[in-house]
């Protein structure tokens, strides 16, 4: 006898149900089981259905395959409707469901005794168009239900139809004939048709038939809305109101998304809510509709996003275990024949139950007591009952489920595989037989990891080759279920668990583990604790490794520790609350005899907090720890007393790095030995990694805790966090208590240093550092932490409203009187006291502020240096010797390099003093307005401007400035990057008497700015000189004079080109003032202006203008063309004629391209510009050079 004997098959579980064709089907009714998860959507959905009272008319449920949520609808919708009522399974129904709701079930009977049910629509996701499938869906149920509606969509279609057969000839024709048969005409089907008539639907219907030659009318929905009031309408004397229900929306959404109005659905939805009828929207998905919409446009996702959250959503995956609930009732025991069998094999079954109970992967329901429900799913073993359960879930589709598993009849359901077991023998179902069920599934999901998991299995098949007695097969099918089921908190592929779940004898299952391994089918994690698919090579990585481990020296690792695995952080938590500080303790790796080595020190950062130090020695000796000394500062060290575990994993480690960075070659001989080398590295990390944790957690026995030569006591993660921060208060026990954790940071991120900037320049730039600093900006917040709360800033000096109250300043812990800024700020201001008289380097100053007991982050220190140099009127930075200009970018800049800068404070006395605002007066005007940050770079500033704007005459003159204004020439005519060298031993090269070289700088400033004016009137007495003036007589006049009486006719001959401007500069004579005339003169004849002479200038001034002077006077218009001269004359009826005499001069060879030029333009104008125009050109070209 097999095994098909022990228990009994229900045939209504072998096909997953359809509501659209199982509503009425009694079988389902009757069938439900229902359990805890089920029994309370009953009571959500039904209880106020039923009682009229539910404020939510529009519901989405969700359940993956296998869950049973269709069924439940099925039945939901045969109790709304009162569909198989009055027999014997809606009877047992509601007896099953007072088992866990009494109330509910009083509620199921008396609704099912009322006179007016729901209807109930099943909605057919035939269209792309929603609301056409709800119409259509609508009318059906309601044609079933012999209700007469037609919904206007349908008169609408049939009147556009009819209106065009009666505009063709032929088609008229037919129309008529056909009408004739249906004992109507045209024009009273047309009246019908636009009148509504109902009567009128089913005429048509049967006209456009013969219309069509048989073809059936479909029309489209129509006004969804308006459908569903005509339907509300229709129904309301039979029916409390409609409840549509549309299964399988996720899969409709998934497959028409993008076309699909959604606003339809939102409509809807919102009709059932908030209309005067009683109407219900229930959508029914395997998943949340933005898992299938996330693959669209953004635009139509987040649309899907904000429907979904319109409907109150439900899920169905279960809260306990439906397979204990249900596996009873789906193959229930054939009591005849298990009575025996159980008698038999008591033992065996109570060892198998006892596993089960072992088991955590199961949440019992509250009915299941003792190990019946155990007992209930046999012969499945009971894992192997939870893994169908989950797997269902995972991979399950409409064809293969949880249900059709257990109750079909095709290949490798549950009654096919218990045919293969004769009772005379013990046996179960394993987790590898539902994974010959549902393969084909798992095959199909092509993107998921189930796919993945399924590729490894069929290279372990293929590797495996020929199994005679399958146990090895049935060990790679579990591990893809285990895979799969990716639940490793209750299920994972371990040796125990195998040896259980898989059908047969102990020890030929334990062999066939370990000749899996050994063929390199399946590699045990050791990290992990379980079996995994071992893509093996042909290379022998064991072997390998064991080969290059001993080359491997303590040296590289310690290296490697350091390099790789030391990227963890430990914080003393107690100092960091206090001091509103992120302190963090450094990891470092090192031997015993490292731990003094000045090789050792370097390799930790410059500014640390401190460093927990991971010693590695295996004979540890606590005494030699307590007398060591060199140690580095704030150090604690957690000596590993037996580290030979881990020196070997990290040779190991070490070892197959090395392969692996050889992966590329060794991969010519095998590719895949590249996956089997990740596989490896990536488990030994973590095997590192574990035993690395468990030294810092102080799990391992010999390891034991040091701090300046002290054991310490520790036995939880507090009490190391603890030592930590006693190690901290007793080094940065000065630290100022800075509430700003975007601040009190090395590294800023762009916004915090843009904000630090704003208020560094609020600090540089004004009385009030919060002046100008809006309230609650991130600038705001850095002064208030940084400077006010620790009592940094001057009260006396910051607006009412902007002070800190003295509750909200913060006092040093062990200090309470001790405003917590005030000590660094002492410090700082000590130090600078120093930078008056000499050169500060940054780096000793930066230094002080970095280590301890102050301990600053460099995010704060230019908060805290600015204000402290605030009041210094000249502050110089030095790069390198060279002065650079202090401003807030500058001040980051050299605390980010302070090995390369300088620092110095001007402490002036009163004669330097009244020196510098000496000089400030007379060059006042070049200064900028307001308080500056650097008094001596602004003057320095504003003496070169001046000095660049004097004229070019001045800057080089050797006639018109003293010999002391050259040497302040000399000195301006060089650069320099050193304000206060420049002024304090440059400038009083002029005169050590700094009183007497203010006043000697501003009789050279006087000197300078006269070169000019020195130069115009000698200009105009050359002038006069050659004219033969005297110095009384009037330029102006005389030159206007000159031209009328003689030059005047000169001017139609065209001399040379400075001849020529003199001219014309003396025409216009009397347009200009004699200043005005000079300055052109001068520029007319030598081609520069005034500002731009040298002194010797002026001698070819002279000689050019006597020169142009004889030429005007010598020549005499009267005596007509000379030789090689010509005249052109151009003269009209309406002016005065232009004429010109000139020399008859060789063109050039430019000329010759220019008069190429004019020749060829006019000609390719050819006869389209006429000759008159032509000449009309020309002239007016002459003209214009002429005049």
């Amino acid at each position: 006898m097999d095994y098909t004997k022990l228990v009994t098959k229900r045939g209504q579980y072998k096909y997953s149900v359809n509501i659209c064709f199982d509503l009425r089907d009694e079988e389902r009714i009757a069938g439900f089981i229902p359990n805890v998860t089920t029994t309370e959507i009953f009571r959500e959905y039904l209880g106020g259905m039923i009682r009229g009272n539910s404020d939510i008319h529009s519901r989405i449920l969700y359940g993956s395959y296998g869950t049973g949520k269709s069924h439940l609808l099925t039945v939901m919708c045969a109790v709304l409707g009162h569909i198989n009522i009055r027999g014997e399974g809606f009877s047992n129904f509601t007896k099953l469901i007072a088992k866990y709701d009494k109330e509910l079930a009083a509620d199921i009977r008396k609704f099912a005794k009322e006179k007016k049910p729901y209807l109930v629509v099943p909605v057919y996701s035939d269209y792309d168009d929603f609301g056409k499938c709800i119409s259509l869906s609508l009318k059906k149920e309601l044609d079933r239900n012999n209700i007469q509606v037609t919904f206007k969509g349908f008169f609408d279609e049939a009147l556009a139809l009819v209106k065009r057969w009666k505009t063709g000839k032929e088609s008229l024709s037919r129309l008529e004939e056909v009408c004739k048969k249906q004992k109507t005409t045209v024009e009273d089907l047309f009246k019908g048709l636009s009148t509504y008539d109902s009567s009128y639907e089913k005429i048509f219907s049967k006209v456009y038939s013969g219309m069509s030659y048989g073809a059936a009318f479909n029309s489209t929905a129509g006004n969804l809305i308006d459908n569903m009031n005509y339907a509300n309408e229709a129904i309301k004397d039979r029916y409390r109101g409609i409840v549509l229900v549309f299964d399988e929306f996720g899969r409709y959404v998934e497959d028409y998304g993008e076309v699909l109005k959604v606003k339809a659905v939102q409509d809807l939805a919102e009709y059932c809510d908030h209309s005067d009828y009683n109407n219900h929207l229930i959508l029914v998905s395997h998943k949340q509709l933005s898992m299938y919409t996330n693959a669209m446009k953004k635009s139509i996702s987040d649309e899907w996003k904000k429907v979904e959250g319109r409907f109150k959503a439900t899920s169905i995956n279960i809260k306990y275990d439906q397979c204990l609930s249900l596996i009873g009732n789906i193959i229930p025991k054939n009591m005849a024949h298990w009575r025996p069998f159980k008698n038999r094999f008591d033992k065996t079954l109570n060892d198998l139950y006892s596993q089960a109970w072992d088991f955590k992967g199961f949440m019992l329901p509250p009915e299941t007591d003792g190990g019946s429900a155990f007992e209930d799913g046999y012969p499945l073993h009971p894992i192997t009952l939870f893994a169908l359960d989950r797997l269902s879930k995972k991979v399950a589709q409409n064809e293969r489920t949880f249900f059709t598993y257990l109750a079909g009849d095709e290949e490798n359901t549950l009654f096919s595989q218990l045919q293969n077991y004769d009772t005379k023998e013990f046996h179960f179902i394993g987790l590898d037989a539902i994974y010959d069920y549902f393969e084909l599934n798992i095959k199909s999901f092509k993107t998921d990891d189930s796919y993945a998991i399924y590729k490894k299995l069929q290279i372990a098949l293929n590797k495996l080759g020929t199994d005679k007695k399958g146990y090895q097969t049935k060990i790679l099918k579990t591990m893809a279920v285990i895979s799969i089921i990716s639940d490793t908190d209750v299920l994972i592929a371990d040796r125990d668990t195998l040896i259980c779940v898989v059908d047969g004898n102990r020890q030929d299952v334990e062999a066939a583990i370990d000749n899996l391994e050994k063929k390199k089918i399946i590699k045990y994690m050791r990290q992990y604790g379980y079996y995994d698919y071992f893509d093996s090579s042909i290379f022998d990585l064991e072997k390998m490794i064991e080969d290059k481990v001993p080359g491997i020296n303590d040296e590289m690792v310690v290296r490697i520790l350091n390099e790789k695995f030391a990227d963890f952080a430990l914080y003393p938590y107690r100092y960091n609350e206090t001091y509103f500080i992120n302190r963090v303790f450094v990891p470092a790796f090192a031997t015993k005899g490292e731990l003094t080595k000045k090789s050792f020190h370097n390799t930790l950062p410059k500014y640390y907090d401190g460093t927990v130090i991971f010693v590695l020695d295996d004979q540890a000796d606590e005494k030699e720890y307590a007398e060591m000394t060199g140690l580095p500062k704030r150090t604690l060290l957690v000596v590993n007393g037996k580290s030979k575990a881990v020196e070997e994993e990290v040779k190991r480690y070490i070892a197959l790095q090395y392969f692996y960075s050889k992966k590329d070659e060794l991969a010519e001989d095998d590719p895949t030995v590249v996956n089997e080398l990740t596989l490896y590295l990536s488990e030994q990390v973590a095997i590192v990694e574990e035993l690395i944790r468990k030294w810092r957690s102080l799990q391992d026995s010999g390891t034991f805790v040091m701090n300046n030569g002290n054991l310490i006591d520790i036995a939880s993660e507090k009490e190391f966090s603890d030592v930590l921060s006693n190690i901290m208060e007793a080094a940065f026990d000065k630290t100022p208590m800075i509430n700003n954790d975007l601040l009190t940071k090395n590294n800023l991120t762009g916004a915090i240093r843009l904000a630090r900037k704003k208020a560094v320049e609020c600090i540089m730039g004004q009385d009030d550092i919060y002046d100008g600093c809006p309230n609650l900006s991130p600038e705001y917040n850095i002064l208030r932490a940084s400077l006010s709360k620790t009592g940094i800033a001057d009260n006396t000096r910051i607006s009412k409203k902007n002070r800190v109250l003295e509750d909200e300043m913060l006092y040093l812990p062990d200090e309470k009187h001790t405003l917590s800024g005030k000590p660094v700020m002492n410090a700082i201001q000590k130090k600078l006291r120093k930078a008056e008289s000499e050169r500060l380097a940054l780096s000793e100053l930066y230094e002080m502020m970095k280590t301890e007991p102050y301990g600053l982050r460099d995010g704060v220190i230019p908060v805290l240096l600015a204000y402290a140099l605030r009041d210094y009127q000249n502050v110089s930075l030095y790069f390198h010797g060279n002065e650079h200009s202090y401003t807030e970018e500058e001040l980051v800049k050299a605390l980010s390099e302070p090995e390369n800068y300088t620092l110095f404070i001007c402490n002036w006395k009163e004669e330097e003093i009244a020196y510098i605002e000496g000089l400030e007066k007379l060059f006042a005007e070049y200064l900028p307005k307001g308080d500056g940050l650097n008094r001596l770079e602004e003057l320095f500033k504003a003496i070169n401007t001046h000095y660049a704007s004097i004229s070019k005459s001045a800057r080089t003159t050797e006639v018109y400035v003293s010999d002391l204004a050259k040497q302040y020439r000399d000195i301006l005519n060089i650069s320099y990057k050193d304000y206060n060298a420049f002024f304090f031993e440059v400038l009083p090269r002029l005169n050590a008497d700094l009183h007497e070289l203010v006043i000697q700088i501003g009789n050279i400033k006087e000197e300078l700015e006269s070169v000019e004016e020195k130069l115009y009137v000698r200009i105009v007495r050359v002038i006069k000189q050659i004219f033969d003036l005297d110095d009384s007589d009037d330029l102006m006049q005389y030159m206007q004079d000159l031209y009328r009486e003689e030059w005047e006719e000169k001017s139609q001959k065209a001399f040379d080109y400075t001849t020529n401007n003199v001219l014309d500069l003396v025409s216009r004579a009397s347009e200009m003032d004699e200043e005005h005339f000079v300055l052109e003169l001068a520029k007319a004849t030598t081609g520069f202006e005034l500002s731009y002479w040298a002194d010797n200038k002026i001698n070819g001034f002279e000689e050019i203008l006597r020169d142009t002077v004889n030429k005007l006077n010598e020549y005499n218009p009267e005596d007509g063309l000379q030789q090689g001269e010509m005249k052109i004359t151009i003269e009209s009826a309406d002016g005065a004629p232009l004429i010109t005499q000139f020399s008859n001069e060789k063109l050039s060879t430019t000329g010759k391209m220019m008069l190429k030029k004019m020749k060829s333009t006019l000609g390719d104008f050819g006869e389209s510009i006429s000759y008159e125009e032509k000449i009309s050109i020309l002239t007016e070209i002459m003209r214009e050079i002429i005049g």
